[in-house]
């Protein structure tokens, strides 16, 4: 897959490598991904809380760490 980044992005890309924080423009890509999935899962959480949810923090913690485990195991290419 080809992806073309906006001057900003590829400027934010840049400089992170630069920076060191990645060693491959794709591990960048990456981890702005894996944010952007974790930034999801995080309103879903806040509009159950706000819903009233009735989830136990233990259910909640579960659907977290299978989540989270689940985006670890999905294929990286």
């Amino acid at each position: 897959m080809k992806v073309e980044l906006t001057p900003e992005s590829a400027t934010w890309v840049k400089a992170e490598l630069d920076a060191g924080h990645f060693t491959t423009p794709e591990d960048a890509i990456r981890h702005a991904i894996d944010q952007a999935r974790l930034a999801a899962l995080r309103v879903t959480i806040d509009a159950s809380i706000a819903r009233g949810g009735s989830n136990t923090g233990d259910e909640v913690m579960a659907h977290i760490r299978n989540h989270l485990a689940a985006m670890a195991a999905a294929p990286k290419a």
